[in-house]
Formats: C-alpha cells, structure tokens, sequence
C-alpha cells in the first residue's frame, strides 16, 4: 500500500480519526478516557468535536494513548486546530 493509498483511506473528520484509532488498538472510550485521566464525559465530547480549544496536552496524551503516527497525530492538530500542530 503507498502513502497515496493511505491518504485516500484517513478518517478526514475528527470523530473518524479517534474512532479509526481506537478500533485499530482496540479500547473503549472509557478506557482511553481513563488512560488519558480526563472522564468518560470528556472524552466522548472530544471524540465528537465538542470541546473548545482543548489543550496540546490532552492531545499528545489522546495521540499516546492511541497510539497515532506521525501523520495521524498532525491530522488531529488540524482538524481540532484548523492548522498543522507547531
């Protein structure tokens, strides 16, 4: 499979990035939440696109805990951010 193909196939929304992640490592929103140490509430608005500006923090430890690529973890900065993560 080339990058091309990979790109064709990436969730191009947030909740298709974090649950494409999540079923590839196989977990819950609950068990990410708790991972991650933020609630379940909170972890499912996030999956959704409902929290405001959340924090770089919170994200690098949702792309750890997801496990993300390189690649992966640059398009939850944009699509959270609107802009590549700096």
């Amino acid at each position: 499979m080339s990058v091309n193909d990979l790109t064709a196939t990436a969730p191009t929304d947030l909740r298709g990035l974090l649950t494409s992640c999540r079923g590839r490592i196989e977990v819950s929103q609950e068990r990410v939440a708790g991972m991650v140490g933020v609630s379940s509430r909170h972890y499912g608005n996030l999956e959704r696109g409902n929290v405001q500006r959340p924090s770089k923090l919170l994200l690098d430890r949702v792309a750890d805990v997801l496990k993300m690529s390189a690649a992966e973890k640059q398009s939850l900065y944009r699509l959270v951010r609107g802009a590549p993560a700096a």
